[in-house]
């Protein structure tokens, strides 16, 4: 029995350039396996794990009602993943502007008839890094201009991560 028959198989059973393919992927999915894990777990020895963290979020032009649908140690959760974000500890309101300009140029704000800003304060337990490169609360990335659906059990808002202590 040959190694390599006239056909161009392997023992019989599998083209050579074919396992040459199968073995090139298979290298490939080890390699970045092990790179993915190998870059958590290094992430995980250099956290700080379960700090508190203030999230402050920022929604603008919403109703009356969904401002009061929101109360003081109402729990927010990240629609995307699901992931519990903080209750909530702080609420703010303010009436909501648009700039604009007047007759003669001049740039003005405006405000927009019942519409409001809202500026919720979360607090949250997450995990820095020791670089301080990456902030993370229950396994969902946050930084300062992020954009994120965000959840309680009454209301879901667009809101923008507006400060983080």
């Amino acid at each position: 029995m040959k190694i390599i028959d006239e056909k161009g198989r392997i023992f019989g059973l599998i083209n050579y350039l074919d396992l040459m393919v199968l073995l090139i992927v298979a290298l490939l999915a080890g390699k970045f396996f092990v790179l993915d894990n190998d870059e958590n777990a290094k992430e995980l020895l250099q956290s700080q794990s379960n700090k508190e963290i203030l999230l402050t979020y920022y929604i603008k032009g919403i109703k009356e009602i969904s401002v009061n649908s929101v109360k003081e140690g109402d729990v927010f959760r990240d629609v995307e993943t699901g992931s519990i974000l903080g209750e909530v500890v702080k609420k703010e309101v303010a009436n909501s502007q648009i700039q604009t300009t007047d007759t003669e140029g001049n740039v003005i704000y405006s405000i927009i008839p019942d519409r409001y800003d809202l500026i919720l304060t979360l607090k949250s337990k997450g995990n820095v890094t020791e670089t301080d490169r990456d902030i993370k609360v229950s396994n969902v990335d946050v930084q300062i201009g992020r954009s994120m659906l965000i959840e309680s059990k009454l209301i879901r808002f667009m809101a923008v991560i507006y400060g983080i202590e």
